[in-house]
């Protein structure tokens, strides 16, 4: 299988995770210290990112854990 044909993952800069999640920016950064929020990854000197299909599954797993 041609590794090729993947398809990207999506990444989501602080402004669109901000949308997604009811933080603020520095509780995201707090969670994430604690492990508690998926990482964000330099993808450029000054520049972070989120991988969206991470933020999804941390928001499915708050969903499991209260019910």
């Amino acid at each position: 299988m041609n590794d090729n044909n993947q398809t990207p993952r999506k990444m989501l800069n602080l402004k669109q995770v901000l949308e997604i999640v009811p933080f603020s920016r520095s509780t995201i950064y707090r969670e994430m210290e604690e492990g508690r929020f998926p990482k964000a990854r330099e993808i450029a000197p000054r520049r972070i990112a989120w991988y969206a299909d991470e933020v999804m599954a941390w928001q499915t797993s708050l969903d499991r854990q209260v019910a």
